[in-house]
């Protein structure tokens, strides 16, 4: 009988997947599966509508339920390829690929991608530079090695210029050969769509995924709604995976007060380059190259005279069709040029105008006095290896010391690990904490004695969030911009002797130092950063007149240049 019920299910399911009803089809067949456990087809069934309702995770232990019975063909890993790349399971999707090589080796696209794919945590510094190694010699094989032709909408390869990033080395060298094959397979990326017609006013265009409660929004926002509209026109290209939350509707609110316009791109990139060429630029603006996979490819395409990044992601693209970095005097560093393609550009101020953040429920100046507790307020894929050592360190040095960090459901688990093999008897003094709000996070920076920053590639936006309360960051830059951050910040806010240390020992100290200093002092210290910070770095009205400018300059550079 049960058998014969679990059948009707499955048939009206397969009604509701035909229909599109995916909720009913998904109801009817998890009806089906209690009836009849594990049989295929039904798991086959269930685990395509979690898919296509992007319950990614249950799809994923459904195929694992298959694989187990090795009921699995192609399709299925195909599939289950789709699942573990939209999960972000790095680790687990290349375990998959080289587990069935027959699969992977039977289509070029597979087979690139599993080259390319790299690692986004790492155990010591040896890891790091055998997986650097492993991708150098994998795309100097792919560029050497016969390559096919891929579609742009149906074959996406993953760039791997993220991970790349958050250790001491620059990607100069990686960075140019990956252009250089995207180039290769993917000749949609080889276009010129700049016209002669001339606008009434300097046409700038900003690109990015994450015009929205995210760090580029909060970084860039200030400059588009600054601009001078009566100079420039200025239109926002949004992706479909912009998250539709506060900072967004700022950008629908401005398209009213300011007559910014948004453009809401489609899926398909040739529909994506055919409404971006329709806006005829001048200049376009990518501030984050890297960070979103649709939008580094758009940034392979000539849409403007004039193509410029920023630090949103603090990297060289390598890539010819952007001209320009934009940067600032303050960070800039004698490695500048043999790191970047682009021509940099300094102004004398950080490239932002940041809006001070208001609080609903601000702390009482009791809970910003604490001794000893030492805060990490960045994400946990900054946090390399070596900064376990200082981690041991500092708590080595205070014995009272407790320190603070944001706990992560994909890297939490292996982090921890790491550290406690190379922490042992202090572990239990780091404690981790659960994803904040906005709101709870800056008070957590305004309850610590001290933050810390991580190595290689520090803070930025969060910096600048934590000087609502004005707690001081110890920092240890190198020549390397993606470091720099906290120290041009600390220039900009005129702080006098700041924590900006140059070696591993000094950090330590100011860290300890600083966190073991008496509540009187504590909040004199921190009122001097917060008062520098609401003069010098919010709502930062001389940076406004500087990009005006900026702009200006570059686009009658060009005009003359081209007469």
């Amino acid at each position: 009988m049960s058998a014969e019920q679990a059948k009707k299910y499955f048939e009206i399911g397969l009604q509701f997947f035909k229909d599109k009803k995916l909720d009913l089809a998904q109801f009817n067949f998890e009806e089906a599966l209690k009836l009849s456990p594990n049989r295929p087809s039904i798991l086959q069934n269930l685990a395509l509508v979690y898919f296509l309702r992007k319950n990614y995770t249950q799809a994923n232990e459904v195929l694992k339920n298959l694989e187990n019975q090795n009921f699995f063909n192609d399709d299925l890993r195909e599939l289950k390829f789709k699942i573990l790349r939209n999960l972000k399971k790095t680790e687990e999707l290349s375990e998959f690929l080289n587990n069935n090589k027959n699969f992977t080796d039977s289509s070029y696209f597979y087979k690139t991608f599993n080259e390319l794919t790299y690692p986004d945590f790492f155990y010591d510094q040896s890891d790091i530079d055998q997986s650097r190694k492993k991708i150098d010699e994998s795309l100097e094989r792919l560029l050497n090695d016969p390559f096919k032709k891929l579609n742009l909408d149906k074959e996406v390869l993953e760039p791997p210029i993220f991970n790349l990033s958050y250790d001491q080395y620059d990607n100069l060298n990686i960075n140019k050969k990956i252009v250089t094959l995207f180039r290769k397979i993917y000749p949609q990326l080889n276009q010129t769509l700049v016209s002669d017609k001339k606008n009434e006013k300097i046409k700038i265009g900003f690109f990015s995924e994450f015009f929205y409660d995210h760090t580029i929004g909060k970084l860039f926002k200030g400059i588009i709604f600054k601009l001078d509209r009566s100079i420039f026109d200025i239109v926002v290209f949004h992706s479909q995976n912009t998250k539709k939350n506060s900072i967004y509707n700022e950008f629908l609110d401005a398209e009213i007060k300011i007559g910014l316009k948004n453009v809401n791109l489609d899926k398909d990139f040739t529909s994506k380059i055919s409404l971006i060429a329709k806006e005829n630029l001048d200049i376009a603006f990518f501030p984050d190259i890297g960070m979103s996979t649709e939008f580094y490819y758009l940034s392979f395409v000539r849409f403007a005279k004039i193509q410029v990044t920023s630090w949103g992601h603090p990297i060289t693209t390598a890539n010819t069709s952007i001209d320009y970095f934009l940067s600032s005097i303050l960070l800039k560093s004698e490695l500048d040029n043999k790191i970047f393609t682009e021509k940099i550009l300094y102004l004398k101020n950080l490239p932002m105008y940041f809006y001070k953040p208001i609080l609903n429920n601000p702390l009482i100046k009791k809970e910003t006095t604490c001794k000893n507790l030492y805060f990490c307020s960045q994400s946990m894929v900054k946090f390399h290896p070596h900064f376990d050592l200082i981690l041991n360190k500092i708590l080595s040095e205070d014995k009272k010391a407790k320190i603070y960090l944001i706990d992560n459901k994909k890297l939490g688990k292996k982090f921890k690990k790491r550290l406690k093999e190379n922490i042992n008897q202090n572990f239990d003094r780091i404690n981790f904490l659960d994803r904040l709000s906005l709101e709870n996070y800056i008070n957590e920076c305004g309850r610590a004695s001290v933050l810390i920053d991580t190595l290689y590639f520090g803070a930025g936006n969060s910096f600048h969030e934590s000087m609502t309360y004005g707690t001081p960051t110890v920092t240890l830059p190198t020549q390397n911009l993606k470091s720099r951050i906290v120290m041009g910040a600390y220039k900009q806010m005129q702080i006098e002797d700041p924590p900006i240390c140059k070696d591993v020992d000094e950090y330590v100290f100011k860290a300890t130092e600083i966190a073991n200093l008496n509540a009187n002092s504590i909040l004199n210290l921190k009122y001097y950063y917060k008062d520098q910070a609401e003069r010098y770095l919010f709502q930062n009205e001389e940076l406004v007149e500087e990009i005006n400018t900026l702009f200006i300059e570059l686009y009658n550079k060009h005009e003359k240049t081209t007469l």
